[in-house]
């Protein structure tokens, strides 16, 4: 047999297949930091926990279970505004006055009011359902004589009582509870591997089940963002006769204070945050996507507005900004998950104390779940738990929309 050999310099283009890889032994995630909403929440529960037990910061180990049924429920109580409407046109000289329907009992006998559009101020001396009977032109200078035309559509202010000497305690009033729920919903990440895979050598040990297990629960985390934004409350039995739950998320609950621009300003941002402020709260932070968050930054830059580092940096261990305004300070939190899921510009003003995760089992692995004889092995990462909004108005929602309408 003859010799076999090559002549020349020997090249890195021969025997290919016996070179030795150089491989980092890492392997390098592609997405990071994509359910900051979701750590926020267990912060917030944490410290809840802490609070609890009269203690401050946070309380550490496995989250606490506050929720002891599927379904949860809460009681808004909005006591409104004092405006109503005229409901039909009056005279000048009219007695009588009707506002919209249902809001007759907002008023009582000796009640003063003024129609905003007109600026006269009358005295209510009766009532019969939604039907006010007045004294027009209330005031020493006016009194008596004719007021002003009142139209239809009119804004109809309560000021205050105005109860003679000696008179008698006015009708009673209640303000109205409204009942809120929501839903849990079971959460469930899989992972699965033969046993001759898991005891097979890789780079970066890509296929071994603790490596899954981070990529799994990063996906548990993100499944769950998903649904805490956009999730809409539902229940149904399923095929196999089995109850199934999704739980609503910021989208469903938020409706009152929505705001959708098709460009972003500074000023923008302050009429927005008068909004968001405009029930209460000195303190709310903006959970948004990077398009806004970039849309802020580049309005700081502009106009060289103070934007700086909050306290709450340090006291949720997580990357916060502040921005302040007239109406209160705005907490700027990026949630890079919201990037997936909203296509403009988007945030929510949110009262973290109005906000929490209900726990019905919190996030747990179980493992050995293969079925019997199988060679492999299988776990499960679940959790049962929901979204709980209390008082949607004292929330907000900007949407930055090319579309949209100034």
């Amino acid at each position: 047999m003859a010799l076999d050999v090559n002549r020349g310099m020997n090249l890195t283009s021969r025997n290919t297949s016996m070179q030795i890889r150089q491989m980092d032994p890492k392997a390098y995630q592609l997405r990071q930091n994509h359910s900051a909403f979701i750590v926020l929440l267990t912060l917030l529960g944490m410290r809840r926990s802490a609070a609890a037990m009269n203690r401050n910061g946070f309380a550490k180990g496995s989250k606490t279970r506050n929720c002891g049924s599927f379904k949860f429920e809460w009681f808004n109580e909005d006591d409104g505004t004092p405006l109503t409407e005229a409901a039909s046109a009056a005279n000048d000289s009219a007695t009588t006055l009707n506002v919209t329907t249902g809001d007759g009992k907002m008023f009582t006998a000796n009640d003063t009011i003024q129609n905003r559009n007109t600026g006269e101020v009358m005295l209510v001396t009766g009532k019969t359902g939604d039907a006010l009977t007045v004294v027009r032109g209330w005031g020493s200078a006016t009194r008596g004589v004719s007021g002003a035309a009142i139209t239809q559509g009119d804004v109809i202010i309560l000021v205050a009582p105005a109860f003679p000497e000696g008179s008698a305690a006015p009708e009673a009033m209640q303000f109205n509870a409204n009942e809120f729920y929501n839903f849990t919903q079971i959460f469930k990440q899989t992972i699965e591997n033969s046993k001759t895979n898991e005891a097979t050598q890789y780079y970066g040990h890509i296929n071994k089940m603790a490596h899954q297990h981070k990529k799994a629960f990063d996906q548990y985390l993100l499944k769950k963002a998903r649904a805490y934004y956009v999730g809409q409350r539902d229940t149904i039995i399923d095929s196999n006769g089995k109850p199934q739950r999704t739980t609503a998320g910021l989208d469903y609950f938020i409706r009152t204070n929505v705001v959708t621009k098709p460009t972003f300003t500074y000023g923008l941002f302050m009429d927005f945050a008068e909004q968001a402020y405009h029930y209460g709260g000195d303190e709310k932070i903006l959970i948004c996507n990077p398009k806004l968050a970039t849309a802020i930054q580049k309005e700081v830059l502009a106009n060289k507005i103070n934007m700086e580092i909050s306290p709450r940096t340090k006291e949720f261990g997580i990357n916060i900004k502040r921005l302040q305004t007239v109406s209160g300070s705005m907490d700027i939190l990026v949630d890079q998950s919201m990037g997936q899921i909203y296509p403009f510009a988007t945030g929510f003003a949110l009262e973290t104390d109005l906000i929490e995760e209900m726990i019905l089992r919190h996030d747990a692995w179980e493992e050995n779940i293969q079925e019997p004889g199988v060679d492999g092995l299988k776990e499960q990462l679940i959790g049962e738990m929901g979204l709980k909004v209390v008082n949607e108005q004292r929330h907000a929602k900007l949407i930055i929309d090319p579309a949209a309408q100034p």
